[in-house]
């Protein structure tokens, strides 16, 4: 006589299905959110690989080999109103120099009447000014519509300026060439300061993108409301599961839970009576909880992506790699500046607009990329360079 073969217990056969529908989710996930430094399945060895960007330096390189021969008419005339006026501060980084890359990419692509829009002024901030290896290049004398230098005659700070450089106080001298660059793109007149810094990538459209995000921010913004600046560049890393913002993200977690158990012990006496509590508690206490966590650990930029467009950000973001902001702030924003030695331009920039209150927009996807490898502050930063990057910049289709 054969031995009866058993059925499978419906609770064992019901773990054994979710098991697998939780594994082929963590496959998933593993490839969906290695681009997501929010995530536990980010993977630094693949996520930085250069996609758009890496096609975005050929076209700016290839737009550079061809600078040298634009004529000066190619610029605007002195009596042309910009829209815009982009300011960059360049000094001489310890190996590759990015500046022409950054001024190249903001230009390449640019219809005549859009370029006529913008007022390229470009400050070498050294007090030798031919210590920059740019300073000889042909693009130099071609492309930026004004070249700033610190130059003994003229310049009232020029000693403090050297002591700056030679004492190494970076702090110091960063907040005064911001702010130096920012006054003389104010006198141009343009409507808005955009403060670029000189190892950033523009994606192809930069211009169109940030006029109309301006426009929708002007349509936003309510009489005697103040924004201080529109931000094209971001960096995930800090759009994650931030701390302070855990207690919602638990009370979410717990009222998915509680509504997902309710449904389906409602379900099971409503539909399937025979099926075991022991299936039910397996349920509601292994694998909901295990699918919630692997929501959090997939990333929040996986979970809940910034959607396209304009959105305040007040909070969460860096860095200083591109910032326009209106004429009307300007002068105010000059009044609260200062050269305290702990403030870095950004944190100087937050500060200031936290203490008056000032909103703070972005545009998604940014149309900025970070791609200096070493800093211009010095070595302890060059780290730190490398990951301020953005994921979202590099989807972009080419």
């Amino acid at each position: 006589m054969r031995p009866s073969i058993s059925s499978p217990h419906p609770t064992g056969l019901l773990f054994c299905l979710l098991g697998l529908l939780y594994l082929l989710s963590i496959g998933y996930y593993r490839s969906a959110s290695h681009r997501d430094p929010t995530s536990f399945f980010f993977d630094p060895s693949r996520a930085y690989e250069k996609r758009y960007s890496a096609h975005r330096i050929q076209e700016a390189k290839s737009f550079l080999t061809t600078a040298g021969d634009f004529p000066s008419a190619a610029k605007p005339s002195d009596n042309t109103q910009a829209t815009i006026c982009v300011g960059i501060v360049t000094v001489r980084r310890r190996k590759e120099q990015y500046v022409g890359l950054t001024v190249a990419s903001l230009l390449e692509g640019l219809t005549e009447s859009e370029r006529n829009t913008i007022f390229l002024d470009l400050l070498i901030a050294h007090t030798d000014p031919f210590v920059h290896p740019i300073f000889s290049e042909k693009w130099v004398e071609t492309l930026p519509d004004r070249v700033l230098l610190y130059l003994n005659d003229d310049n009232p700070d020029y000693e403090q300026i050297r002591a700056w450089e030679d004492g190494g106080w970076y702090r110091n001298k960063t907040i005064y060439d911001f702010t130096h660059l920012m006054k003389d793109c104010y006198e141009t007149g343009a409507d808005y300061v955009a403060m670029i810094e000189d190892d950033t990538l523009a994606a192809k459209g930069w211009l169109s993108s940030t006029l109309h995000a301006l426009d929708v921010i002007q349509q936003r913004t309510i009489a005697g409301q103040d924004w201080v600046y529109l931000r094209l560049f971001y960096i995930d890393d800090l759009l994650g599961w931030n701390s302070e913002e855990w207690p919602r993200y638990l009370a979410f977690a717990f009222l998915f839970w509680a509504a997902l158990t309710g449904a389906i012990v409602f379900a099971k006496k409503r539909f399937f009576k025979s099926t075991p509590a022991s299936a039910i508690c397996m349920i509601s206490f292994c694998f909901i909880p295990a699918f919630i966590g692997l929501h959090f650990m997939a990333g929040r930029q996986t979970m809940w992506p910034i959607r396209p467009g304009v959105h305040e950000m007040n909070k969460y973001g860096c860095c200083s790699q591109g910032l326009v902001f209106p004429r009307s702030i300007v002068p105010q924003f000059l009044e609260h500046t200062d050269l305290t030695t702990d403030w870095l331009v950004d944190m100087m920039v937050e500060k200031i607009a936290n203490r008056q209150g000032w909103k703070r927009y972005v545009t998604v996807p940014p149309v900025l990329q970070h791609i200096g490898a070493t800093s211009s502050k010095g070595y302890g930063f060059d780290k730190s360079a490398k990951t301020i990057w953005n994921f979202r910049y590099e989807e972009y289709p080419y």
